[in-house]
């Protein structure tokens, strides 16, 4: 029997420097184990803007198919974080491999908070990435200087 894989496109998710995963059967909530569940929904993730950017729907199958596991894995793609009920140690260890971390969450948690929660430490991140730049000129300004000054500020 075939696999049929059905997979919609929203935008184009090169716009998008984040995108997130849920293992999903409603669009709303994170209800599904990875390798069982029969939808992924992809959402892109910007500081001030979330969009629905693909679902991918596929065929119910029960046991551990790498097949099956291979077409759930390569909808992940230019995803940075799963969300799901459960995973199994060997598939998480290779979607770390990939560059996907996934994250057990309770049945039914709401997929709008966690997207609400990502833009949130978006926000915190960069922040502290704001407090720590420095002045770019400051290697020329010390090249340029007679002596050197040590700074223990940081």
């Amino acid at each position: 029997m075939a696999r049929t894989n059905r997979y919609l496109d929203t935008v184009s998710a090169t716009e998008w420097p984040m995108q997130v995963a849920f293992a999903s059967s409603d669009y709303h909530h994170v209800d599904q184990h990875f390798g069982a569940t029969t939808r992924l929904v992809v959402y892109g993730v910007k500081q001030d803007q979330v969009q629905l950017l693909r679902v991918a729907e596929f065929n119910a199958h029960s046991g551990h198919q790498q097949e099956k596991i291979a077409c759930r894995m390569a909808a992940l793609e230019d995803c940075v974080t799963l969300y799901c009920l459960a995973i199994g140690d060997s598939v998480f260890r290779q979607l770390l491999e990939i560059g996907v971390r996934a994250i057990k969450v309770p049945e039914d948690t709401d997929i709008a908070q966690l997207l609400k929660q990502t833009q949130q430490h978006w926000s915190a991140a960069e922040r502290q990435v704001t407090r720590r730049q420095r002045d770019p000129g400051r290697f020329d300004k010390l090249l340029a200087g007679d002596e050197w000054q040590e700074d223990d500020r940081l």
